[in-house]
């Protein structure tokens, strides 16, 4: 945290380079972020960088209290929010991914359950994947999820839980795992 905010004050002092660092850091974050909430990578390549313009432009009104990394998973969310507000993509019918396509494809394992769970991230609400994302993919705590996505700590157990019910559910029903 105390690096983050060394290069923030770097580069409010106009030293580019101090922002060159804190994009190189983050970026792989902001794009998986990106990508496990609208399931395309090149798109959420343009969803990180319209982040991180966002950044560059609202760097000066960042609060220090808070951690650097709490406030890019914001708007990287939010961006990727807009981005599927604005291409009116939708949660999808749970029957509308062609699995046995996708099962009929020669790949290891390891891959075609990584497909079959992004498909199944695509269909849970929005509000409750990025939640979900921000917890189990981006490894954030409850505290940070509610600073990032500025909703109380009950709210994030609450829509955490109901994303692992719905993923789950949606996991059985393809076959990915066993009701038990």
């Amino acid at each position: 945290m105390q690096e983050d905010l060394e290069l923030i004050n770097r580069f409010l002092d106009g030293n580019m380079e101090a922002f060159e660092m804190l994009v190189k850091k983050y970026q792989n974050r902001a794009i998986n972020t990106a990508y496990s909430l609208v399931g395309n990578l090149s798109d959420a390549e343009d969803i990180a960088q319209d982040a991180f313009l966002k950044i560059y432009h609202g760097l000066g009104s960042f609060k220090a209290q808070a951690k650097f990394s709490s406030w890019l998973y914001r708007i990287t969310v939010n961006t990727a929010y807009d981005f599927l507000r604005g291409h009116k993509h939708k949660a999808e019918s749970l029957e509308e991914i062609d699995y046995e396509n996708i099962r009929a494809k020669e790949n290891s394992p390891d891959l075609l359950t990584r497909e079959l769970i992004q498909g199944a991230l695509k269909k849970i609400p929005f509000d409750f994947r990025s939640v979900l994302t921000l917890r189990e993919i981006e490894g954030l705590s409850y505290e940070e999820i509610s600073q990032a996505l500025k909703i109380n700590i009950g709210t994030v157990e609450s829509r955490l839980f109901r994303a692992r019910k719905i993923l789950k559910d949606i996991l059985i029903r393809k076959g990915v795992l066993k009701n038990v």
